[in-house]
């Protein structure tokens, strides 16, 4: 029997909160949140270096923080909500947007940011983010997620070794310094409030 405790309640509810009979913010706030966060998500996307056929962006490193600090229903609502405007034609991905874009390069790298959102959130909300491997197995998770889907879509269009040698191997560093540095952080952050036990 599994007897992890699933609070569902994140830190941002957990600092903001923390002086309040409330445990959970209320739908305005939660859709105000989900707002904020898929504009966090806009402008990681314009952080960016232009490598071909996939950039490099603040993206993956926004969800998984997004994830780990909100949870998982807000999580995979806010990256909904990103992917939802970019499909319908909003240019907030990183280099446009509309339904075709999907099927191009970079398309499976956002399906996965969905993917991964749901596997680290859910993590969070199991209070991994309150110890520094528990932070760093999670989100480990959520980033081979991302690499999963990614790999995927572009080897479809453009071949396995193409995928692998321009889809994973230039990532690859610069992604695991990002998720040390925020494990490292993130069980910091949980000390901010008077719920992380």
């Amino acid at each position: 029997m599994n007897n992890t405790k699933i609070s569902r309640i994140s830190w941002l509810e957990s600092f903001v909160l923390k002086e309040n009979s409330r445990e959970h913010f209320s739908r305005l706030t939660n859709f105000a949140i989900v707002v904020i966060c898929s504009f966090l998500l806009i402008l990681s996307a314009k952080i960016k270096v232009d490598l071909y056929p996939v950039p490099m962006t603040m993206q993956p490193l926004a969800v998984l923080m997004i994830a780990m600090l909100c949870g998982r229903n807000i999580a995979v609502t806010s990256v909904g909500f990103y992917l939802f405007q970019g499909i319908i034609g909003l240019p907030v991905f990183a280099y446009g947007g509309g339904l075709p874009y999907m099927y191009g390069p970079t398309g499976g790298f956002l399906i996965g940011f969905l993917l991964a959102s749901i596997i680290v959130g859910e993590l969070a909300d199991r209070g991994w983010g309150k110890f520094l491997l528990k932070s760093v197995f999670s989100m480990t998770l959520g980033m081979c997620a991302i690499y999963l889907c990614g790999i995927m879509q572009l080897s479809i269009i453009k071949g396995f070794d193409f995928a692998i040698i321009n889809g994973l191997k230039p990532f690859i560093i610069g992604d695991a310094y990002k998720i040390l540095l925020v494990a490292l952080l993130l069980p910091q952050i949980w000390k901010l409030t008077k719920k992380s036990d």
